[in-house]
């Protein structure tokens, strides 16, 4: 009996190690860069949806500084914007500082979405809100929090400058991506020092002049990271060829750096959205969207599901005097 017991005892004991040791491997693994940002994206992504059905059950306004789309749009958008960081760390050679910058980033944003969270369940504004001890404790917390990220983020921008391991055309979106990022949170610290000024006289923290909203660039440039690779996934998925993709990526990179300029210039003079007063308004408002059309109809023509008409186009350029049949 003392036998059996005793092995019993280290049966037990062997399998409580064996068990640790991969419980211990496991928190290492979520704990390593990618999955951490992913996880955390995913935490993000899943908080702003649940979200939805409190919005719908306690209803309310979209709009204002105390309204649930803010834990909504926070999160789903940062969520997403760390599941490509995560693809981007994953294509980059491993250097020392991107193991604690890469856990840095994730960590920042995801407390710093919770505390926007927090302030909407105490139905309080979560942004320029110093009105308390607590409320001051919070707004500096998040300006930390995310200037911190920002740090984080622009080192990651300058890595994706350097060897990437994928294709051109995955590369170039990227970086496309990381640069309007990167210009986004720049906008975004300016937001920050024009609400601060406005709350300080009394003003509307989000208007600039009679009309502007200060958060138009912000929201042009912010999600470029998802939608440049998105649009290289579907030219991949319609065939078209290496070389046609990076010309149509150069469009759309052209669309969205005319589409931010056309945003700054309408905010900065005080005018809504898509009032364009100006000739200059006019002009980037058009060539903007020019830009987007060349990218689209580049991809469409040569995909695989237009090679009738590229045949056409080929047979022509070959034989430019022969006459239809």
């Amino acid at each position: 009996m003392q036998r059996w017991s005793t092995r019993a005892l280290d049966d037990v004991a062997v399998r409580l190690t064996e068990c640790m040791r991969a419980i211990g491997w496991g928190v290492v693994k979520l704990l390593s860069n990618t999955n951490l940002l992913k996880t955390s994206g995913t935490l993000l992504v899943l908080l702003g949806i649940l979200h939805l059905p409190v919005w719908l059950a306690a209803g309310g306004s979209w709009e204002g500084d105390v309204s649930w789309r803010k834990p909504i749009l926070f999160g789903i958008s940062t969520g997403v914007t760390l599941w490509s960081l995560a693809w981007l760390y994953g294509k980059i050679p491993r250097w020392k500082m991107d193991s604690p910058l890469g856990w840095w980033i994730a960590v920042s944003l995801l407390i710093e979405v919770g505390l926007i969270t927090l302030q909407q369940w105490r139905l309080q504004p979560s942004h320029f809100n110093q009105t308390t001890a607590f409320d001051e404790v919070v707004d500096i917390s998040m300006v930390l929090l995310i200037s911190g990220a920002f740090l984080g983020i622009l080192y990651f921008a300058v890595r994706s400058l350097g060897e990437m391991q994928c294709e051109a055309d995955y590369a170039l979106a990227f970086r496309g991506g990381m640069f309007f990022l990167v210009l986004s949170c720049v906008v975004g610290f300016l937001i920050s020092f024009h609400g601060y000024r406005q709350v300080a006289i009394g003003s509307e923290p989000g208007l600039v002049g009679e009309k502007g909203v200060a958060k138009f660039p912000h929201g042009i440039a912010i999600h470029a990271l998802q939608l440049l690779p998105m649009f290289v996934w579907m030219s991949r998925l319609l065939a078209v060829p290496l070389a046609k993709r990076v010309v149509a990526l150069k469009w759309l990179n052209l669309s969205f750096t005319l589409q931010l300029v056309f945003a700054a210039y309408q905010t900065i003079n005080g005018w809504a959205r898509f009032e364009a007063q100006t000739m200059l308004s006019f002009s980037l408002l058009v060539t903007s969207s020019i830009a987007l059309v060349v990218a689209v109809f580049y991809v469409v023509y040569w995909s695989s599901w237009n090679q009738p008409l590229q045949d056409t186009a080929r047979e022509h350029v070959s034989h430019p005097n022969s006459e239809p049949q």
